[in-house]
């Protein structure tokens, strides 16, 4: 549980000592984080059971990769996924359809309002009835039932308190924060701006593991193999900035 600037930190990253030389925590470690204790009383786990997927990956983020991620995903959910890319990955959409559904992944931009993180958010297109910014507050009024909520996009970790005077600790108020508050127990988000190849392929090995282990588990094990893989994947600022958010299980 971070406090402060620390929020910013993947503890993942962070190195021990070994006879081998330095290792990285997220080698040897599962982590698992929470904004702030309050956050225990949101996201109680979901009614639902069922593996179903509903994916997101909107035209206008334009990111090269993104709509390969969803499909890539959507083959580790055979029973029942909902695939929205391009176009038909509306705001409105996404509200009518994300409490249906047990894993909500959106692959996209997210943003961040320093002034007032209420009004920081997710980008999906706009339609007739919203403009296509998922932001904090319109996240705060959802109900859903998904056990995890992924958030494959830049900087949607972050909350108040971004490189200001004043550090979000107990009050800290970001994405993260809004889906677990909507019922989430676990939100898989980014700590900073992340590149869309990487993150595919992290994104690949995390659900590929995430039938045989619980959350945080299979985070770790994405990040461990992108590390043997070596490559300039194998760097930190490529599978570190992913952090698992509440319940590990």
């Amino acid at each position: 549980m971070p406090h402060g600037i620390l929020h910013y930190l993947p503890f993942a990253a962070l190195t021990q000592p070994s006879a081998e030389g330095p290792r990285f925590l997220a080698e040897d470690y599962v982590l698992a984080y929470l904004p702030a204790a309050t956050a225990l009383v949101y996201g109680k786990g979901a009614a639902e059971t069922r593996p179903n997927l509903f994916a997101l990956a909107p035209a206008r983020a334009r990111l090269v990769y993104a709509e390969a991620e969803a499909r890539g995903i959507s083959r580790f959910f055979p029973r029942q996924s909902l695939l929205l890319l391009g176009a038909r990955a509306t705001e409105s959409s996404f509200k009518k359809h994300a409490p249906d559904y047990r894993v909500i992944h959106l692959a996209s931009h997210g943003f961040l309002n320093k002034l007032n993180p209420l009004f920081s958010g997710v980008d999906l297109e706009p339609d007739r009835a919203n403009d296509g910014r998922l932001q904090v507050y319109e996240i705060l009024r959802l109900r859903l039932r998904a056990s995890l909520v992924t958030l494959s996009a830049c900087d949607t970790a972050l909350g108040s308190g971004y490189f200001a005077d004043v550090p979000a600790g107990e009050d800290f108020v970001g994405l993260t924060r809004a889906f677990l508050f909507a019922g989430a127990p676990s939100v898989l988000a980014s700590l900073w701006e992340v590149n869309d190849q990487s993150t595919a392929e992290l994104m690949q090995g995390f659900y590929r593991h995430l039938g045989q282990s619980d959350k945080a588990t299979a985070l770790a094990l994405a990040q461990r193999a992108m590390l043997r893989r070596g490559g300039r994947f194998a760097h930190p600022s490529f599978w570190a900035p992913f952090v698992l958010v509440g319940a590990m299980n």
